[in-house]
């Protein structure tokens, strides 16, 4: 059995930057397991090295300012995220302590095996609505989930579930 972990970053009492609840919710709902761990951190990652231990597959969603079109996806592997760790930490105190907890993963020898961070890109961070273009971004981004779980050949009691989300719906939201 593969063991899989989905984590959300970001801070529902700021418009856009709660989108990963969305995202983590709408897939929560979808599907479970003993073996898919589903957690929203929100601002505070600094423990989600434990989390990550030894898992086969860690999805982290959240958003992220890199200048580009409010509500598109920024999907990095664990490879491409090292590249960008040290400016992107910068960017968000979140993101550093993430870093942290990544750190204290690999050093206990249990990082990992595949890292796949999905940034939305918010429009508006203040308030507590989501902007249009990034209610957008959470479909896209819980396709994505959806994907990267179907790409783990899910076993066991899991498959017929795996086999549920290609056919599932995309989020809807109110406008």
């Amino acid at each position: 059995m593969k063991k899989i972990t989905i984590l959300g970053l970001g801070d529902v009492l700021q418009g856009d930057r709660g989108a990963a609840c969305y995202v983590l919710e709408t897939v929560a709902n979808e599907i479970s397991g003993e073996n898919i761990h589903i957690s929203y951190l929100g601002d505070n990652p600094a423990f989600a090295g434990g989390l990550l231990y030894k898992t086969d597959l860690a999805i982290i969603v959240g958003t992220l300012s890199l200048s580009g079109i409010p509500g598109s996806l920024h999907v990095w592997n664990g490879r491409v995220f090292r590249q960008h760790a040290a400016w992107v930490a910068g960017e968000d105190p979140a993101i550093d302590r993430l870093l942290s907890a990544l750190a204290r993963a690999d050093l206990a020898g249990g990082l990992a095996r595949k890292l796949v961070f999905i940034w939305i890109e918010p429009e508006n961070t203040n308030g507590y609505e989501i902007s249009k273009p990034v209610r957008g971004a959470i479909a896209m981004a819980v396709r994505r989930v959806r994907r990267e779980l179907l790409a783990m050949e899910l076993k066991g009691g899991h498959e017929q579930a795996a086999m549920g989300l290609a056919g599932a719906e995309p989020i809807q939201m109110e406008a």
